[in-house]
């Protein structure tokens, strides 16, 4: 007969190969995709970029290309390079061994990915080695749309790589208060969130 404490040591290893799996397969797609938009005709990640602040800023451009300057000005002023976009958070190449370190920048990596398409998204994780095996799921997790609460209620159900079960009502000031323990754990009281905004909820 399988103990009470052997079934919950499974139902752990078991959580922990899917979510293993789901991260190999995350890394798959990601790698395909990039082949993919590699293999396309004219297509070269290298290639420069009209930077910010310019019209048609983000578009690829050749090397002397007259892009018509900033939006705000004259339309006369011309593009010569773009450099790497400054924004991109630097990612060692080696994983750190804090990891306050790793959360650091998973988080910074998460902030900026928001920012791009979901295909540049998927190119830079297929990039950063490491920290795509670690934590790819929860930085894409905080590109999340909003959801209404209904929506939470129902997510938390079925918990995924890269959420959190957050508590509606906390659980030490419901135990403070007097709730009971069933409706501090109810399904009423649960919702799904990306882990790095449930960071920044109980932070």
């Amino acid at each position: 007969m399988v103990s009470d404490g052997d079934e919950r040591g499974l139902a752990r290893d078991y959580a922990a190969l899917r979510a293993a799996y789901a991260e190999g397969a995350f890394l798959m797609r990601a790698w395909h995709l990039q082949v993919l938009l590699e293999a396309r005709a004219n297509f070269n990640p290298a290639q420069p970029r009209v930077p910010r602040g310019y019209r048609y800023g983000g578009r690829w451009t050749g090397s002397g290309g007259d892009w018509g300057g900033p939006a705000r000005d004259d339309g006369r002023a011309r593009i010569v390079a773009v450099s790497g976009d400054p924004d991109e958070p630097k990612i060692p190449d080696r994983r750190p061994a804090r990891a306050r370190e790793r959360n650091r920048i998973g988080r910074a990596a998460a902030r900026y990915l928001r920012t791009l398409p979901l295909w540049q998204q998927v190119r830079f994780l297929a990039r950063v080695g490491w920290l795509a095996s670690e934590a790819g799921h929860t930085i894409r997790s905080y590109s999340d749309e909003p959801r209404s609460l209904e929506e939470l209620k129902e997510r938390a159900t079925s918990p995924r790589p890269g959420y959190d079960i957050h508590h509606i009502v906390e659980k030490t000031p419901a135990h403070r208060d007097g709730f009971s323990r069933e409706v501090i754990e109810s399904p009423q009281n649960k919702v799904l969130v990306p882990r790095y905004k449930h960071w920044e909820i109980t932070a």
